[in-house]
């Protein structure tokens, strides 16, 4: 009977200390989690990390005192609990941080130096004898030395590495090229992963004609935004696409939105740029064009074009499809927004059937993720137009951000971090995005959301650069000069803290020292308009 009660308490004992030591083990990852990816103010960190050393030791020394049973089931029940709450902890961390890695297309290097990286393709029929570069060498590749020639130009350096000879054909589109290798005038064709995957969406036969042949991998490294986004003001510009789909994809950028974030105020300026808006498109030679029509040429045009137009830089941007808005608001459960307008939308699928309707009625209520896509496209109410659905775009971002720093986020969080990385992409790296995180958690304050309206201009009837002029006149968004200074001075505002004692201004020139507008001979404002409507 002695043996045996002897055997038990070993048993007993080595439970106790295999728990204390995956309790330790378990302590350990987690801060490490924590420690890297310093998304939780550090502060917290070591509060909570000097916290668990003594709980730990204090455990370990009740593990070795001889205790009554309900003692140890206590502190057994009580080492499970600690395990299971550090273990969510750390896998939550991680997760998080693999989330920003996949939306963020930037890396920060250990040099403060920036690398995005751009995946390259040379494609060829599925049905092509080419199965591999060597064979390269007998074949014509085709170049497009328009929007994409950079990438091109790359490719070309890579190909002279590994084939020695190599026969060219260029051409300033996509289009004509991919009619070149059906031909069979061209053998293969050199791409880059966003003219891709637009081709593969807006040219018939593309996708399910070619093969990828090889992949290379190009890099760019540039400098650091030098910014300490917890505390300097920054520009962040959200695309969203007007199809369903990956957010990697090059065509019309319909929602518009430019944030412009002041972390010492706690406040962000929104502003919706009218997706019609007539700006000088950097990727046409600064000739006329829709904002919206900027966004086949990639992000990074839209990006040019609106710095151009405006004057001032975009830190960042966010590229989101339509597809993200029903995901994420049901991810969160919904949202609250309270609907100007009664109307009826066609759904997701750009479905007008009447099953297919989605309709709503004005005034506050709760909406889904269906639902709020359909407010946020309407926009063929007579009155409401283009104004009113930027409104409801900006009330449909606020009711999100609201619902993510309310203190029930930690429920859907989980499922938010699931659907993300398939819908938004952003230039924002991830370091950088978990650090403004950390420095907000550490202050707890709340933030404020303003709109600045861009609707005093008129609409016009007039040609656009990404048009063959055989379309004809199309209608275009002419700015007023007011609301464009307007957006200029909140940005300056945001870079320059009021200083009370060395404030003044003069009655007869308010607009003293304001920025000054672009002075481009080529923008057309609402006072030059031909046919205002």
């Amino acid at each position: 009977m002695k043996t045996e009660k002897q055997n038990t308490y070993k048993v007993s004992r080595i439970i106790d200390l295999l728990l204390i030591f995956i309790l330790l083990v378990i302590c350990v990852v987690a801060f490490y989690i924590a420690y890297t990816f310093q998304m939780i103010p550090m502060k917290w960190i070591h509060y909570a990390s000097i916290v668990s050393i003594i709980v730990w030791i204090i455990l370990c020394v009740l593990t070795i005192k001889r205790l009554p049973l309900w003692a140890k089931v206590i502190r057994r029940i009580f080492i499970i609990l600690l395990c299971a709450c550090f273990s969510t902890t750390g896998f939550l961390l991680q997760k998080s941080k693999n989330v920003l890695d996949k939306i963020s297309t930037t890396t920060v290097n250990k040099d403060g130096t920036v690398t995005q990286k751009t995946e390259l393709y040379i494609v060829v029929l599925k049905d092509s004898n080419i199965k591999s570069v060597a064979d390269l060498s007998q074949a014509t590749i085709g170049f497009q030395n328009g929007t994409d020639k950079e990438n091109a130009n790359y490719i070309k350096a890579q190909l002279e590495k590994e084939v020695s000879v190599v026969s060219n054909v260029e051409e300033l589109d996509y289009t004509t090229l991919f009619n070149l290798l059906e031909s069979g005038n061209i053998q293969a064709l050199a791409i880059s992963q966003s003219f891709y995957n637009m081709s593969s969406a807006t040219i018939t036969g593309f996708k399910d004609k070619v093969r990828i042949l090889t992949t290379y991998e190009k890099e760019i490294t540039r400098e650091a935004l030098k910014k300490d986004i917890s505390k300097d003001p920054f520009t962040i510009y959200i695309s969203g696409l007007d199809s369903m789909g990956s957010p990697d994809q090059q065509t019309r950028s319909d929602t518009n939105l430019l944030l412009i974030v002041n972390p010492r105020a706690n406040h962000i300026d929104m502003i919706s740029l009218p997706r019609d808006g007539l700006m000088p498109n950097t990727a046409l030679n600064n000739s006329n064009d829709k904002l919206t029509h900027t966004g086949i040429f990639g992000i990074d045009a839209s990006v040019e074009t609106i710095e151009n137009f405006y004057g001032i830089p975009i830190d960042f941007y966010a590229r989101v499809s339509f597809n993200s808005v029903i995901e994420i608001v049901d991810s969160i459960g919904g949202i609250n927004v309270d609907v100007e307008i009664s109307f009826c939308e066609q759904d997701e699928n750009r479905s007008f059937a009447k099953d297919d309707l989605i309709c709503l009625v004005k005034g506050e209520q709760k909406l889904n993720g269906k639902q709020a896509l359909a407010y946020s496209r309407h926009r063929k109410t007579e009155g409401y137009d283009n104004a009113g659905r930027q409104r409801a775009q900006q009330r449909i971002i606020k009711a999100i951000i609201s619902k993510l720093i309310s203190p029930n986020a930690i429920s859907y969080v989980n499922n938010l971090m699931e659907i993300a990385p398939n819908y938004i992409i952003t230039n924002m790296p991830s370091n950088q995005i978990s650090g403004f995180v950390s420095s907000e958690l550490e202050s707890l304050k709340p933030w404020t959301i303003s709109s600045i309206a861009t609707d005093y201009g008129v609409f016009d009837s007039r040609y656009v650069a990404s048009l063959d002029p055989s379309y004809g006149l199309t209608d275009v968004y002419l700015f007023n000069k007011e609301e464009v200074q307007n957006v200029l001075n909140a940005y300056d505002g945001a870079g320059k803290q009021l200083q009370m004692n060395n404030f003044s201004f003069d009655l007869n020139n308010l607009y003293e020292n304001s920025p000054a507008l672009n002075d481009d001979p080529n923008i057309i404002w609402d006072t030059m308009a031909d046919y205002p409507h």
